[in-house]
C-alpha cells in the first residue's frame, strides 16, 4: 500500500481527501474513472432490486447470510452529490470532475441480514444487499430527506460504485452494479466473512 492508498479494480477511481482518511481508515485512488453529472445514474446503477429493469439479474450466486464476525469486511454506504454541501468531503474524480461524500455513512454491514452477488444480462456484476428493517428505514429516510443525490459502496476501503438514484427506496433489496462478476463475488463474500481477505482483490 502506497500513500495510504487503496488501488482497486472495477470500480469508480477517487483519490480521497486527508479529512476522508480520518474517517474512512484509508484514501482511495483509481485511475481511468468517469466523471458524473449532477442527477446522472453513475456506470453501475443502484436500484430496488425488484425494479432494476434492464439491468435484473440473469444470474445469481449463494445468498450470504450476514452474521457476527469481527473478521468480515466492513460495508458502508454514503450519501454523495456532485455539487458542495457544507461538512461534505470533497472527492476528486479522475480524469476529472468532483464527488463530495458525507462522512456519516447511511447503513452498514450491521444493518444487513444477506448480501448476493448476480450478474446482470450484459454479463456485468451485481451486489444485491437484503436490508433488515432498521436498514429499509435507514435508508428509505435518507434517500426521502436527499432527492436525486448519489449512494457511494465502500467495501473495507475500496469505493466499488456511486450511482444516482431517482426516488426514494422502499424496497429492502438494493442492487448496486460493480463492474465485474468476480468483484461482485469477492465482496459478498468478504462481507459475509467467508473470506474477509478477498476484499484485497476488488
Amino acid at each position: 500500500m502506497k500513500d495510504s492508498n487503496v488501488w482497486m479494480r472495477g470500480g469508480y477511481g477517487m483519490s480521497m481527501a486527508r479529512k476522508w482518511m480520518m474517517v474512512a481508515g484509508a484514501a482511495l485512488a483509481v485511475s481511468g474513472c468517469q466523471s458524473v453529472s449532477p442527477g446522472s445514474p453513475g456506470p453501475g446503477a443502484a436500484a430496488p432490486a425488484a425494479q432494476l429493469g434492464q439491468s435484473m439479474p440473469s444470474s445469481t450466486g449463494d445468498r450470504q447470510v450476514i452474521r457476527d464476525d469481527a473478521q468480515a469486511a466492513d460495508l458502508r454506504v454514503f450519501l454523495a452529490d456532485a455539487q458542495p454541501r457544507p461538512g461534505w468531503t470533497e472527492v476528486a474524480l479522475k480524469p476529472k470532475g468532483v464527488l463530495y461524500v458525507r462522512t456519516t455513512p447511511v447503513i452498514s454491514r450491521a444493518d444487513l441480514v444477506g448480501i448476493q452477488p448476480a450478474t446482470d444480462q450484459s454479463g456485468g456484476g451485481i451486489l444485491i444487499l437484503s436490508l433488515s428493517d432498521e436498514g429499509l428505514r435507514k435508508i428509505q429516510a435518507a434517500t426521502a430527506a436527499h432527492p436525486g443525490l448519489r449512494l457511494a459502496l465502500v467495501v473495507g476501503h475500496t469505493m466499488l460504485a456511486a450511482p444516482g438514484y431517482a426516488a426514494p427506496i422502499r424496497e429492502k433489496q438494493l442492487a448496486f452494479g460493480v463492474g465485474s462478476r468476480r468483484n461482485a463475488e469477492i465482496a459478498a463474500r468478504a462481507v459475509a466473512g467467508v473470506d474477509p481477505a478477498g476484499a484485497a482483490g476488488l
